[in-house]
């Protein structure tokens, strides 16, 4: 066997008796969630951003497992950073099972119950999906845990694969709530103003005034956290990071490790510094409207290479697209996407802002505060009950809207201003959207003091500070 034993039993402590989880373990947002999808018979996956904490997610349910009296043989843990396992398993797949059957000492196809297989960075090891399908159809009596960071071949092996046969989770940067709880606050309940934005409630003035009272406790930590996170994301060890120093040095490396790991194997060698250039580009335009032609044009690449890595930013799940909502399905499809980026640490890295008096004083203050908008409702729709997807909205003849929230219930057009004052030009892509798509109520973002409500004829126009999403 060239799987090294010592590596073996480094990664799977909980055999000796060895294991603990490290006493400032921050609880994930979708840590519950994980532990539901646990006892399910399909496949987990845990899909996200490099260095957002999935492995640490799986540590945490390997623990669970072990509280509810799982036996630390019947769990196994793998990593396919690990080069020589992936040597091994490249030349035989089945030489997996043979490994899994060493350590437990008996035939898995004679098991009883249960073995729980933990397999990190799972895209490393191309076609290994085909081959846990194929022992998943087989009805072993296994249940796959598989992360992931590129979901470039994952997500299509997935597709393809395990139609039916997986359950899905999004491993983000850190929350605003999962902030405080790394810094051992109690995290402000928003749960009244999320239930809002995708479209369960509607509050009148006087529900809105007591919701903005019961955040107002945390508004100064709030904002504290945001201006930190709006300069440097929220990659779990940034965020935790108190050194400013040492976050900058962090999200170089992690750009540095990203290029170098993540896309080496998918772009060529010599074109690695254009895919750079691309998300350098993309940097400088977040929340534009995606023009491949330019960049082509200034890169002198075709407009296909630029296609393609945008796409490779998207699967890797640094940057996210928004497409314009319309009626018209066809019409959706074709418009050009907006980009925004998953981490704005490292968007900032990018461009070498490190401070907020350079991101003001290039005129970019306003632009990273929608992107930080826009990423914490991403972060916050998959928890609410009714299914939602953000778009943004724009006419032939320029009238705009930064996000529209799509429910099921309505269509909430959103427009995010990081002006402390409100003007009435920040109203009106709101009214035109409103009056357009015969909708009642709109919400204003920004960095004003209060909430409230303008009540215009049948329509409502929600004030709503960014400390209270």
């Amino acid at each position: 066997m060239v799987l090294d034993e010592r590596l073996f039993y480094s990664y799977n402590a909980w055999r000796g008796g060895a294991f603990a989880l490290p006493p400032d373990i921050v609880n994930r947002d979708i840590h519950d969630r994980a532990v539901k999808f646990i006892r399910e018979k399909e496949i987990l996956t845990l899909l996200g951003l490099r260095q957002t904490g999935k492995s640490t997610l799986a540590f945490q349910l390997i623990h669970d497992l072990l509280e509810q009296g799982i036996q630390p043989e019947r769990i196994f843990y793998f990593s396919f950073d690990d080069l020589s396992l992936r040597q091994e398993l490249s030349a035989s797949f089945d030489s997996f099972l043979k490994i899994v059957e060493r350590y437990l000492g008996e035939e898995i196809q004679q098991q009883k119950t249960l073995i729980y297989v933990f397999i990190d960075e799972v895209q490393k090891l191309p076609g290994f999906i085909e081959y846990i399908k194929s022992l998943y159809d087989l009805r072993f009596p296994v249940k796959w845990i598989l992360t992931g960071s590129s979901s470039l071949e994952l997500k299509v092996q997935i597709k393809e694969s395990l139609a039916g046969r997986v359950l899905s989770l999004s491993v983000f940067p850190f929350s605003e709530v999962e902030t405080f709880r790394g810094y051992g606050f109690a995290p402000p309940d928003k749960k009244n103003i999320w239930r809002f934005i995708f479209g369960e409630t509607t509050p009148d003035k006087r529900a809105l005034k007591k919701y903005q009272a019961g955040i107002m406790s945390c508004k100064q930590r709030i904002q504290k956290f945001f201006e930190e996170y709006i300069v440097f994301g929220r990659l779990p060890a940034v965020a935790l990071s108190k050194d400013t120093e040492r976050k900058q040095i962090l999200l170089k490396s992690y750009r540095d490790t990203y290029l170098e790991q993540d896309i080496r194997n998918l772009v060529k060698e010599d074109k690695l510094w254009i895919y750079q250039k691309v998300m350098e580009l993309l940097a400088s335009r977040t929340g534009d409207i995606l023009n491949y032609s330019n960049i082509a044009s200034q890169l002198e690449v075709t407009v296909d290479t630029v296609k393609r890595y945008v796409m490779l930013l998207e699967k890797t799940f640094i940057i996210k697209t928004l497409t314009t909502y319309s009626r018209n399905v066809r019409s959706k499809i074709l418009k050009t996407p907006k980009i925004y980026f998953t981490d704005l640490g490292m968007r900032n890295s990018l461009l070498g802002l490190n401070n907020i008096s350079q991101i003001e004083k290039l005129g970019q203050y306003g632009i990273i505060f929608e992107n930080a908008i826009v990423e914490k409702l991403n972060t916050i729709m998959p928890f609410m009950e009714h299914e939602a997807r953000l778009h943004y909205w724009r006419t032939r003849t320029k009238e705009e809207v930064d996000i529209v929230v799509y429910t099921p219930e309505r269509l909430l057009p959103i427009e995010i201003k990081s002006d402390k004052k409100i003007q009435t030009k920040h109203l009106k892509g709101i009214r035109s959207f409103l009056a357009k798509e015969k909708e009642k109520v709109g919400v204003l973002v920004g960095r004003f003091e209060d909430a409230d409500i303008l009540e215009e004829e049948k329509t409502r126009i929600y004030l709503l500070p960014y400390w209270m999403i």
